[in-house]
């Protein structure tokens, strides 16, 4: 009887420390998530003042506020409540990305945008879709365990693999072939967290090739890109496809190690496109050299230990799986960004997330950390047991 007891209290001493370690690793991940937040906000300031003035930096200052408001809502509501919305929310997404798709202007030839009438304001869907996934993929993998882990129950999975690959569909039907290809390592990878068989691993070089054969034989515009980064100092490449690219190593190498000096860039001066999306790395770079944007890189490896500590701490399969998404997904956005500004992956429209210009980018991001840090605060006891919405399921 003794044992027993001592074994109970061995037992509720190891809870306590993984309930105060989840409180602190969803308080690091949200900590760093908003100093990444405006940092993004000073460089934007720098990046676009000497094109725009500050037009840029207030209508992104308005976002973020926008974002704050919305991941407090998100934790206070929790993500098992919005989780239980998630069918409903993938009606919502497929009919905006309907709307972007078929009914929206094309800007910068693309249609992802949905404009928003007498504001001044656009929204991107396929910003959206990264949230939603997360969270229909994450539910129904959790309640269908079985069905991932023995492929002969896989036909269970069926219909809610064909919405996500509908949602998929439509995000290129809007020329984001980035955002595609980032939703759908990030649906894998869901998969093998939750047990999927490792002889799976064989569909992905199949993947890679008709990946291949798309380049090659229905977007010979994405294929140049991929021969820029290949030969960037070609002159034929630099004066097309290869212009970001060249201009971005320019960049990136005119700051060294500490960089030119804040507010100093000289290629924000019109010479490099997108500076204040895609591309304000490099001017990062420039401006506060390879230290700086070491110190941005360290940041995300930060939050992307602290959203896997969480999601290791979950004591539920559906906040184990969100979280692991759902800092997959910002983690590897982030490095795609920087392997595109670096020159070591083709320019592919991916910003970097928490930095670059862009309200629909920041504000899905805000939503996912939210969704993140209602994960790590659950695992406390009495925090969030009696907030209003908060009713487990």
């Amino acid at each position: 009887m003794l044992q027993q007891l001592e074994v109970t209290e061995l037992v509720n001493d190891i809870n306590r420390r993984q309930d105060g370690k989840s409180f602190s690793y969803a308080l690091a991940a949200g900590f760093f998530a908003l100093m990444i937040m405006m940092f993004g906000l000073t460089m934007l300031y720098s990046t676009s003042f000497a094109t725009v003035g500050e037009r840029f930096f207030h209508a992104q200052l308005k976002w973020a506020v926008i974002s704050l408001f919305a991941m407090g809502g998100v934790i206070f509501v929790g993500y098992r409540r919005i989780g239980s919305w998630s069918l409903w929310l993938m009606g919502i997404l497929a009919v905006l990305l309907i709307w972007a798709s078929f009914f929206s202007p094309e800007i910068k030839g693309a249609n992802r945008w949905i404009v928003i009438p007498g504001v001044s304001m656009r929204f991107q869907p396929s910003e959206m879709a990264k949230v939603v996934l997360s969270l229909f993929g994450a539910k129904v993998v959790s309640d269908q365990l079985r069905s991932v882990s023995n492929w002969r129950q896989f036909k269970n999975l069926l219909l809610p693999a064909s919405m996500i690959f509908a949602i998929l569909l439509l995000v290129i039907c809007g020329k984001d072939l980035g955002t595609t290809l980032l939703l759908t390592v990030a649906m894998i990878s869901l998969l093998f967290a939750a047990g999927l068989q490792k002889r799976f691993l064989l569909l992905i070089p199949i993947g890679i090739a008709l990946l291949t054969l798309y380049l090659i034989f229905c977007d010979p515009e994405r294929l140049s890109r991929v021969a820029s980064i290949l030969n960037p100092g070609d002159k034929e490449l630099r004066a097309a496809d290869g212009y970001q690219l060249w201009n971005s190593l320019l960049a990136l190498g005119s700051g060294g190690w500490d960089g030119i000096g804040f507010m100093e860039s000289r290629m924000k001066q019109s010479y490099l496109p997108e500076a204040h999306t895609d591309f304000i790395l490099a001017i990062v770079g420039e401006e506060l050299g390879y230290i700086g944007l070491i110190c941005v890189i360290a940041g995300y490896i930060a939050f992307g230990y602290f959203g896997m500590k969480i999601a290791l701490n979950s004591r539920s399969r559906f906040g184990m799986l969100l979280a692991q998404t759902i800092t997959l997904i910002i983690v590897l956005q982030a490095a795609i960004n920087i392997g595109v500004v670096s020159g070591g992956l083709p320019t592919k429209g991916i910003s970097a997330p928490l930095i670059s210009y862009g309200g629909s980018n920041l504000l899905m991001n805000m939503v996912m950390v939210g969704l993140l840090v209602s994960v790590g605060l659950e695992n406390v006891p009495g925090l969030t047991d009696n907030w209003p919405f908060r009713k487990s399921k």
